[in-house]
């Protein structure tokens, strides 16, 4: 099988990863790749994919989401249209010419929702991109049963496109027995995401300080932010806990190895995603996670999750040393957390897109 994949979001936040992860999966399995992706990370991307000879990439001067990219990557598409058995895309945008065996993933709809904190012209930019992607791509995958019901509740012709395909884990995640230098000599807890504030970090600080005399932990928070001082460090600073809290900003995948296996306690307080692979991936490395109570958290670890108010400070500050002070119920709960990742294998998982790439490849 020969597959067209989509590059442009390499090296970029959780879609770049998840396009790194797929593109592996499957050129080991087989299938010849052929990808776009921006000449700036052809270093990087000889490098990454060193050893799989069965990916043929296709450098190329401009970037996701450009007006540049939407017109020449359509040239591109048309002179390989009729080698190609499936034209794959890690998130939504389309450029002008689409072929019929277009597949998309639809990883969060939160430019919809009230949690978007960016300007009005992008949220327009990814609505255009969505009814496109919608319109005229033979299947759409959806992360989660959350994504696919905000779909199926405002577009009731959308329902026969939509597959469900969960994330999976990537292989950096999974083995426990890695050895991994400690990074951080002192006890800590955890936060792994970018700094966006549905991701709701003013909440965790708010928490952490109510308690910060009461554990000997530092709250440690690993991830990009957009600028040099936000409001996160704003809060820090203002309550006087500066001296507790670590802040690694775009660390690499082995440091963040390194603070899931030395955490006592991963803390997701997010208000909305599509997924969420950061509690997924500390559990894998032994690290037992609590996270907030919405929905598509509830579909990820079902009763396996241990769950606080994310719009409460005081039910977040007492879940915490609930589970810090009490090492038979940490231990309980990261048991129970390990038996349920298992659902998101990697194996299981890559089989159900290659199942739907053939069902497609038939069909056309």
């Amino acid at each position: 099988m020969k597959l067209y994949l989509d590059g442009l979001f390499y090296k970029g936040s959780g879609i770049g990863r998840y396009y790194e992860s797929i593109t592996k999966e499957f050129a080991k399995r087989g299938i010849k790749v052929y990808t776009c992706l921006p000449e700036k990370f052809r270093c990087d991307f000889e490098k990454d994919f060193s050893g799989l000879d069965n990916i043929e990439p296709i450098f190329v001067d401009y970037e996701k989401f450009s007006i540049k990219g939407f017109f020449k990557q359509s040239e591109i598409l048309r002179k390989i249209e009729n080698e190609i058995d499936i034209f794959f895309y890690p998130h939504i945008n389309l450029p002008r010419f689409i072929p019929q065996k277009t597949i998309v993933t639809i990883h969060d709809l939160r430019p919809l929702t009230k949690f978007w904190d960016r300007d009005e012209i992008k949220r327009k930019y990814f609505i255009f991109y969505l009814k496109r992607a919608l319109k005229y791509s033979a299947k759409i995958i959806t992360v989660s049963n959350a994504v696919a019901n905000v779909l199926k509740q405002n577009i009731k012709w959308i329902n026969k496109k939509i597959e469900i395909i969960y994330e999976f884990l990537d292989y950096k995640f999974i083995n426990c027995n890695q050895k991994t230098k400690r990074i951080i000599d002192k006890p800590y807890l955890l936060f792994v995401g970018n700094m966006k504030k549905h991701k709701n970090l003013n909440l965790l600080v708010k928490a952490f300080a109510l308690i910060k005399y009461k554990i000997p932990h530092y709250l440690v928070t690993a991830g990009s932010k957009d600028k040099k001082k936000d409001e996160v460090d704003m809060l820090v600073k203002k309550l006087n806990i500066q001296e507790r809290v670590i802040q690694f900003v775009k660390p690499s995948d082995e440091a963040i190895v390194s603070l899931y296996k030395y955490a006592d306690l991963f803390v997701f307080p997010s208000l909305f995603e599509g997924f969420g692979l950061p509690p997924l991936e500390a559990v894998s490395l032994g690290c037992p996670v609590i996270l907030s109570d919405i929905p598509i958290l509830r579909e990820i670890f079902s009763d396996a999750g241990l769950y606080f108010n994310p719009y409460s400070e005081d039910n977040l500050s007492n879940t915490i040393l609930k589970v810090i002070l009490d090492d038979k119920l940490k231990n309980a709960i990261l048991d129970k957390q390990k038996q349920r990742i298992k659902i998101f294998d990697k194996d299981k998982i890559i089989n159900q897109y290659m199942q739907l790439f053939e069902k497609i490849k038939e069909n056309s």
